[in-house]
């Protein structure tokens, strides 16, 4: 859970680093114990005689309805009003989390995608027009997506994974790793992606194109549908090596267009995403190399120059206001450097 969105807003909303510590440690406990009484609804639910029941002879599991159980027990083995505000808070908590998915969702694409890495210079005005256009696109994408598949459990399962192997190695090389861009972190993104998609997802019914080690195959029944399936089961650890592929691929692919750009391979002025050129010129004047646009200037063929105290502490200090007119005359000509350089003549 360290790489989602909703953590980090938590921890850069902290007052101070140690307050920000402290709810991680704190949180890491708290998910401990919040998880136990869905450990204990789903063992209820599995230890139940279904034929006692309202809900009929046939248990949850057989019916493909076992990620419902919740509203499940809350329904056929629990009082009336226990169910109408059992039921009412799980809808309060399942809308208070969509909407504030979606709106960490937009805001990130508005700000780290849109503004940082296309339109720099993009007014708040911009950025709040297009937060609102990716709104009601994600909203639309998600609602067809849960309406196209058959379980909710399955999109959140598949945007776990997405989020081990995309985000996590994104957050170890921007906080661990020197030296990665912003092209570096698009390649790794899409390679990332493209590994974990080609394993398939059986959840979803979303068949694989890349086959890796050790696949078989299996039946399922359709949800919808009815018909006997063939799932392909991806029995190597594909999602791990896919997060590792994302990494690695991202100091690769950041090395190879730092060379590109800074060896003069590739223009700068193709580096539209300033991320190689604009940043590293900084780090690199601070070393042995003045880098800019067309030439490199070396320090050795700048001018030297001598420092020195033009002025010395007694007339620095001195309240000029008091001082006849004729003496500040005289140390205003001795502290020129026109009259230095006579002297030294």
């Amino acid at each position: 859970g360290i790489p989602w969105q909703v953590y980090f807003q938590r921890v850069l909303s902290a007052s101070s680093a140690t307050y920000a510590q402290v709810l991680s440690f704190l949180a890491a406990f708290g998910c401990l114990v919040m998880a136990v009484p869905s450990v204990l609804i789903g063992a209820i639910g599995a230890s139940t005689d279904w034929n006692q029941t309202s809900y009929g002879a046939i248990p949850p599991k057989e019916k493909d309805e076992a990620d419902m159980i919740l509203p499940i027990v809350l329904q056929h083995l629990c009082p009336p009003f226990v169910s109408f505000f059992g039921l009412g808070a799980v809808s309060a908590a399942v809308m208070s989390s969509a909407d504030s998915s979606i709106l960490s969702a937009s805001s990130m694409f508005a700000r780290n995608i849109y503004q940082l890495a296309f339109r720099q210079s993009a007014s708040d005005r911009e950025i709040v027009w297009v937060m609102r256009i990716t709104i009601f696109v994600f909203g639309g994408l998600a609602t067809v997506m849960a309406l196209v598949t058959g379980t909710v459990y399955g999109l959140w399962y598949l945007s776990s994974d997405l989020v081990y192997v995309i985000i996590f190695p994104q957050l170890l090389s921007v906080l661990f790793v020197k030296g990665t861009n912003t092209y570096g972190s698009v390649a790794a993104y899409l390679f990332g992606l493209l590994l974990r998609i080609g394993g398939g997802e059986p959840y979803l019914q979303l068949p694989p194109f890349i086959y890796y080690p050790g696949w078989t195959t299996e039946q399922r029944k359709h949800h919808i549908t009815g018909e006997i399936e063939e799932i392909v089961i991806q029995k190597f650890p594909f999602k791990t090596v896919s997060m590792l592929a994302s990494f690695l691929g991202n100091l690769v692919f950041s090395h190879l267009a730092k060379y590109l750009f800074e060896s003069g391979t590739i223009s700068h002025k193709y580096d539209f995403l300033d991320a190689v050129v604009s940043r590293h010129s900084g780090e690199i004047m601070d070393k042995t190399t003045l880098v800019t646009r067309g030439n490199n200037i070396g320090l050795s063929e700048m001018a030297s120059v001598k420092p020195r105290l033009s002025v010395t502490l007694a007339a620095a200090f001195t309240r000029r206001d008091t001082l006849q007119k004729e003496t500040v005359e005289e140390e205003d000509e001795e502290s020129s450097p026109d009259s230095s350089h006579h002297d030294e003549e």
